[in-house]
């Protein structure tokens, strides 16, 4: 049995959550790695373990242990990240107000997003990549369109910082592709735009309901935004061998939001 680990998949209602589900379906084994505990309890058949996946070394510990249980690694999903923070309390908590910007962000703001989103993905990928350099395998790291865009001045809900690390997921992506093809490694990205996630519905309670963390809703060209579950299934549909050829590859899903 193949075994994948996702990581930010214990909200109910995250593209990771979904993930871990659409895997599960796809016959393997789930490792979830996530601060929200509260959320194990719904993953049945899943090993959850409660990690910080911004400190590196909770990181190596949680893929021992996923290793130990398991025996093996073969898929990594990055799904963990956040526009303000990881910590147990940001998990829980409305995105602050105002607009924060690289050049408006304390240190502690760049540091703790940074940290959340692409600090973590390269922990992560460093830590899994000799035990799928073992069998093959792939990795799907996930970005955003605010990589591709940025974050306009007045938007709240996320943030430059945001951005930035986002977009250094996709650099971080070709490199692995490179450097892990001749091992049958795959390496590819997902850049979501507006998904109707649990992150979302924060978003919309301070920011009104026609703009989200990216700008108006209505610049949207389909007229709405994306749900978690078609989101969740092409990242799925990377982690399987009906991509087997696909590698190095930043897919966007965003509704025409923004065409690459």
């Amino acid at each position: 049995m193949k075994v994948a680990i996702v990581t930010g998949a214990a909200k109910p209602d995250s593209i990771g959550h979904g993930v871990a589900r659409g895997l599960q379906a796809e016959g393997m084994q789930v490792v979830v790695a996530d601060l929200y505990e509260e959320g194990f309890a719904t993953l049945p058949g899943c090993t959850c373990i409660r990690t910080d996946a911004s400190d590196p070394m909770a990181v190596d510990a949680m893929v021992e242990q996923a290793v130990k249980t398991h025996g093996r690694i073969d898929v990594l999903v990055n799904c963990v990240g956040g526009s303000w923070g990881i910590t147990a309390a940001d998990l829980r908590a409305a995105p602050p107000r105002g607009f924060r910007g690289v050049t408006n962000c304390t240190l502690e703001d760049w540091r703790t997003i940074i940290g959340a989103n692409l600090d973590s993905a390269f922990y992560f990928c460093r830590a899994v990549a000799p035990h799928l350099k073992k069998q093959g395998g792939a990795i799907v790291n996930v970005s955003s369109i605010a990589a591709r865009k940025g974050i306009p001045p007045g938007a709240q809900g996320s943030s430059g910082p945001y951005a930035v690390a986002k977009a250094g997921i996709m650099a971080l992506t070709k490199q692995l592709a490179l450097e892990l093809g001749e091992y049958k490694v795959r390496v590819n990205c997902v850049a979501p735009g507006v998904i109707a996630s649990g992150r979302l519905a924060k978003v919309l309670a301070i920011s009104g309901k026609d703009q989200g963390p990216e700008g108006p809703l209505a610049q949207i060209p389909m007229g709405r935004v994306g749900t978690v579950e078609e989101t969740a299934a092409l990242i799925v549909a990377l982690c399987t061998d009906d991509t087997g050829y696909m590698t190095g590859a930043v897919i966007d899903i965003n509704g025409a939001s923004y065409a690459a």
